[in-house]
């Protein structure tokens, strides 16, 4: 009987392991191919600010961040840099500076979220016509699926 019993527990650990496992690297294998360096440069040419992704911010941490250069204009937001890329990633401007989840999901009701990351390398975002940047000072990643706080760039 006892073999049943480690029989299953081992089974058991392996899928689990298995499903962690997938969750954490399907993003990585589905990850499309970030901006071309002169699609950046076009876009960080537009922009009116600049900010920066820090990897090292209170609510990052070792499976969650960016780091790298972020530049907002009228049209686009544009990220160049390294994400340690996750499910769900979303894009948010937000009117406060934040460094964690608990300061984001505080605010998130006032957030405009405005795209998606699907690359490790950088990023171009459109913004929905109309958007006032003078309300918003800083870009937010963060994982809508885990409520899970990524990095934050300043840019005003």
């Amino acid at each position: 009987m006892s073999k049943v019993y480690v029989y299953l527990a081992s089974h058991l650990l392996a899928a689990a392991i298995g499903f962690a496992g997938g969750i954490y690297l399907l993003p990585i294998l589905s990850a499309g191919e970030g901006p071309t360096a002169s699609e950046l440069q076009q876009a960080a040419s537009q922009a009116k600010y600049q900010g920066v992704f820090k990897r090292d911010l209170p609510g990052s941490d070792f499976l969650h961040w960016a780091q790298g250069t972020a530049w907002v204009g009228d049209k686009q937001i544009a990220f160049e840099g390294r994400v340690a890329l996750g499910p769900d990633y979303k894009v948010y401007l937000t009117s406060e500076f934040v460094d964690n989840g608990q300061d984001f999901l505080a605010i998130k009701e006032q957030t405009l979220r405005v795209g998606e990351v699907k690359t490790s390398d950088g990023f171009i975002v459109d913004l929905p016509p109309g958007v006032d940047l003078s309300r918003y000072n800083t870009v937010v990643i963060c994982c809508e699926a885990y409520s899970q706080f990524i990095s934050a760039a300043k840019f005003r």
